[in-house]
């Protein structure tokens, strides 16, 4: 019996699956981050070690007969810190397994495309648009961080949120519903004790991050304010995603658009003023929320590096780890 690893590690997390040729799971499991630009080589080591044990003590022996191996990982986008991660997987496989580190953007978008070409567009904390072409071209747009871009994420959202009700509160800008929505789930009454409590946060980044639920809930309630910054954040998003279309594919060439995310996942009105936003964009392109996690990408990778086709019964084992 010969084997597939995918592997989608993320910022917090890490999903590893083992799998065979026909895209039955045979293990599935979650550990912590394997950033390699957040964690210690040390910690990779460990955690990457642990993985192992798990999938041998589960199928003994099985490493043995694993023939490829992808793993999409946060932080791996150059080729220092890929050759880092696989200087570390290497060892635990024969000489004959094939094995590729990406960054976890491909898992994403093999998500949704299942290998073919075309653009993820991730909004979730941070944000970052990237596609490959048929010529195997990778290209990117944004997903600088948060201090200096990031365009189109939940920290972004979350505080364009926090700036309209500090606005108001100078005599800056209209009023808007995020107002009492802010001072309530603080519990405060003021600007400045509003401030206080994020920046005195444990993690400022992501306490602004989950903000953005605020504004979507406020969208709802048809609040000006809310609704104006969705319209830019989707018009920042489309811009973002014109330019790398632009870098990588013709006119004629049709576009699937993957949306992952957490500004994607819970909700249909980004997406729904993302299609507004590109309206006026000559080409059409072909939003797709995808019905795979990640991780279901990454094992796509692992096939088609081996040339295992991605056929219908594949997918429909692999469909397994959608409702995991």
């Amino acid at each position: 019996m010969n084997y597939v690893i995918g592997i989608d590690g993320g910022g917090t997390k890490t999903q590893v699956v083992l799998a065979d040729r026909d895209g039955n799971v045979v293990t599935n499991k979650v550990y912590g981050s394997t950033n390699p630009n957040a964690v210690s080589k040390e910690a990779l080591m460990e955690i990457f070690n642990q993985v192992f044990q798990d999938i041998e003590g589960e199928v003994p022996n099985s490493l043995q007969y694993v023939t490829s191996v992808f793993a999409g990982i946060a932080g791996a986008g150059t080729t220092e810190s890929a050759l880092h991660i696989a200087d570390i997987l290497t060892p635990y496989f024969s000489q004959e397994t094939t094995i590729k580190v990406e960054p976890d953007s491909i898992n994403a978008l093999y998500s949704g495309t299942f290998g073919k070409p075309g653009i993820v567009q991730i909004s979730g904390t941070g944000s970052i648009t990237y596609g490959i072409n048929r010529n195997q071209e990778q290209g990117r747009v944004g997903g600088w961080g948060y201090l200096l871009g990031d365009e189109g994420s939940g920290y972004d959202v979350g505080k364009k949120g926090i700036q309209a009700v500090l606005q108001f509160v100078d005599g800056r800008g209209p009023n808007t519903l995020l107002l009492e929505m802010l001072f309530d789930l603080y519990n405060v009454r003021t600007g400045r004790e509003l401030i206080d409590k994020i920046y005195h946060s444990d993690s400022p980044k992501l306490e602004i991050s989950r903000l953005s639920k605020l504004v979507f809930k406020a969208f709802e309630k048809k609040d000006a304010v809310a609704v104006s910054i969705l319209r830019e954040v989707a018009k920042e998003i489309a811009q973002s995603i014109i330019t790398l279309d632009q870098k990588l594919f013709t006119e004629e060439e049709k576009v699937a658009v993957i949306l992952c995310g957490g500004l994607f996942a819970n909700s249909s009105i980004l997406s729904t003023l993302l299609q507004d936003a590109l309206i006026d964009y000559p080409k059409r392109m072909s939003l797709v929320t995808p019905e795979f996690p990640p991780v279901v990408g990454s094992l796509v990778g692992a096939y088609l590096q081996i040339g295992i086709d991605v056929t219908a019964d594949v997918e429909r084992n692999l469909r397994r780890l959608a409702t995991i």
